[in-house]
This record gives C-alpha cells, sequence and structure tokens, in this order.
C-alpha cells in the first residue's frame, strides 16, 4: 500500500510539473506572436500620410499647384500701345459756382480686355513757354475703382479748372497764367508718356488754367 501510495504520489507531481510546463510554453508562445500582431497597425498608420495626406495637398483647389496656376481669361493692365488717347476741352466756362471740366479719354484698341485704376498722370505746357509745366493733383475723396476695358470701349477721367482769372479785369478774365493745347498723358501703373493734342471746347483746342489743374480717376465711359 505505501508503494502504491508513493507511486500515485510521484504521478501526481509529475503530473503537475507537465501542466506548468504546457502553461510556460502556453505563455512563450503568447508573447512570441505579440509584437507581430501589434506591428500592423504601425505599418497600417506609416502607409496612410504617403498615400493620403501628403498628397492631398498637390491636387487639391486650394494648395500651392492651384495658387500658382495663372488665371483664365485674366486681364492685364492697359498701356499706351492698348489704347487710344484723347483729350478733350470743356464746355462750358467756368464760374464762381462750378469749375470747368475738360476729360482725358481712353479707349481700348487692343483687341483684349485691359484694366485701369485710378489717376492718369497728367501735365500741362505754356504753348508760349511763359508758364512752367502745370503738373495735375489728383481728386481728393476720389474712389479709384478698376476699370475693366472690353475692346472698344473707353474710360474718362475728368479735368477740373477754372477757366476764368476771377481777379482780372472785364478784358483780361478769359487770359490765364498756362495755355496749352497738348497735355503729357501717363496711364496709371505705366512710366510711358504720351503727348496728346486737345480738341473742341469753348477755348478752342486749348486748356486755359488759372490756378490749380485738378485729375480725377478713370470711370466707366459711355
Amino acid at each position: 500500500m505505501r508503494t502504491a501510495t508513493r507511486l500515485t504520489a510521484t504521478a501526481a507531481v509529475a503530473l503537475l510539473a507537465g501542466l506548468g510546463l504546457t502553461a510556460c510554453n502556453d505563455d512563450a508562445a503568447t508573447t512570441a506572436t505579440a509584437p507581430t500582431s501589434a506591428a500592423a497597425p504601425a505599418s497600417g498608420t506609416a502607409a496612410a500620410p504617403a498615400g493620403g495626406t501628403a498628397a492631398s495637398p498637390a491636387g487639391s483647389t486650394g494648395g500651392a499647384g492651384a495658387a500658382a496656376s495663372p488665371k483664365a481669361g485674366g486681364s492685364t493692365k492697359c498701356t499706351a500701345q492698348d489704347v487710344k488717347l484723347t483729350v478733350t476741352g470743356p464746355a462750358g466756362r467756368a464760374s464762381e459756382q462750378q469749375p470747368a471740366r475738360a476729360e482725358v479719354r481712353a479707349q481700348n484698341t487692343s483687341g483684349k480686355p485691359c484694366t485701369l485704376t485710378g489717376f492718369p498722370g497728367v501735365r500741362l505746357t505754356d504753348n508760349e513757354g511763359k508758364a512752367g509745366p502745370l503738373d495735375a493733383v489728383r481728386q481728393g475723396g476720389a474712389n479709384a475703382a478698376t476699370v475693366t476695358l472690353q475692346p472698344g470701349k473707353s474710360a474718362a477721367a475728368p479735368l477740373i479748372y477754372s477757366d476764368v482769372n476771377l481777379q482780372g479785369s472785364a478784358s483780361g478774365r478769359l487770359v490765364c497764367a498756362v495755355q496749352g493745347s497738348k497735355l503729357a498723358v501717363i496711364l496709371p501703373d505705366t512710366t510711358q508718356q504720351s503727348q496728346v493734342p486737345v480738341t473742341g471746347g469753348v477755348d478752342n483746342g486749348t486748356l486755359n488754367v488759372c490756378g490749380d489743374l485738378t485729375v480725377g480717376p478713370f470711370e466707366t465711359a459711355a
């Protein structure tokens, strides 16, 4: 009976040892395979920026690639080569209440749209050289909006001044310090100067300027 009991005890110890070994082997296997299964999400996460997010700006309409593309059908600034310039004298004389108003007009003759923004540069030179050149000053408070000129269309900038010498005698009221039949005109945002003859008006193709000469911005003209 003691021999049988010892054998049974020995078998039980061996069985427990075998179970413990199996449990250890299972733990080892689980530990070995865990990094492999954990590496899968890392690989998938790394692939997302390369195939998706990083490529999105290049194909996006708001990305740098789109910003660098030229605007289809965009207008360029009008130059002296794009327009025909004319200067028309005032239809009526100035009074103490109202100034005389002449006009600088630009007609698009280029066959493509172009834009004018703001004031032209204007200089009037006295025909007889009795006075120095008179530069026009910009009209204060005027709105310098952008005008898009389609082919054949025009924009006009007013010239505002007095052509009456209110301080002179009755016989000398129509004689001003500067009398010129040509204007030097420079379009906005350009540097080329054009000599433009004055046509029409009450002073017969002449700007007869007493005091300051003021110029307004270009606006769409009929």
